[in-house]
């Protein structure tokens, strides 16, 4: 079933940060059109599996000696994902990179500590959240995934969404944001307002590596956490904190 939508707790917000009264009314204005999506879309909510757990490591296992694209030739590894069963949060990326590649395992390099400490200031922790990426191989020199790789590679994750069945989705760049909502709108516009997948709210933010190379960009990226934060707070769902 799906989680009540509930007005949850105000956001928390220095004196002179105008954050609280932005999200205020981003909160009121996504929950109402979380009620008028669920109430248009009419569809129950997918059954969960009985053990996410094993359904996940089912999953992994059709998913690990996967040669659906020529992707498969180059890996070290294949990267599945990593991170709570029974999340209610969601975390996509755009793909592997070296570290991830090597280690088979999601955001380990400097963007994944990053994403450890913008995930920890809002009170997540890793282990808390599931992690994963559009591609489960790492595209050669870290270029933007192909079509054809998208395609191959896209059952999975709704695979991994159907098992998980979050409360809220944070894409994190272009790539994950367009292959999921399937539109090719600009990051810029992405970021301004709710998205959904199924009828699960989506937001999107800018993904770590590119806050490594533009700093400037972490202000925009602190108010779009904070809220997906709230809209977490407010959907039901528990966090570390």
């Amino acid at each position: 079933m799906a989680p009540p939508v509930s007005p949850g707790p105000a956001p928390s917000a220095l004196p002179d940060d105008p954050f609280a009264a932005s999200c205020g009314a981003f909160l009121t204005e996504t929950l109402d059109l979380i009620r008028r999506q669920r109430a248009h879309s009419g569809a129950a909510a997918p059954i969960a599996p009985v053990d996410p757990a094993a359904a996940l490591a089912v999953l992994r296992d059709q998913v690990l000696p996967c040669t659906a694209c020529g992707l498969h030739a180059t890996r070290t590894n294949v990267v599945f994902g990593a991170g709570s069963p029974t999340a209610g949060l969601v975390i996509i990326g755009e793909a592997p990179g070296r570290d991830e590649d090597l280690q088979g395992e999601p955001f380990v390099g400097r963007s994944g500590q990053l994403l450890t400490k913008i995930l920890g200031a809002i009170g997540f922790a890793r282990e808390d959240v599931f992690i994963c990426n559009i591609l489960k191989c790492r595209p050669p020199e870290n270029r933007d995934p192909l079509p054809p790789e998208v395609a191959a590679c896209e059952p999975h994750l709704k695979k991994q969404l159907a098992i998980l069945q979050p409360r809220a989705i944070c894409c994190l760049g272009r790539v994950a944001a367009q292959t999921l909502l399937n539109t090719d709108a600009p990051l810029g516009k992405l970021r301004r307002t709710v998205h959904f997948y199924q009828d699960i709210p989506v937001l999107v933010t800018y993904h770590p590596a590119y806050l490594l190379r533009n700093p400037s960009a972490k202000r925009d990226t602190w108010d779009d956490v904070r809220k997906l934060r709230a809209l977490y707070d407010a959907l039901g769902g528990e966090g570390t904190s």
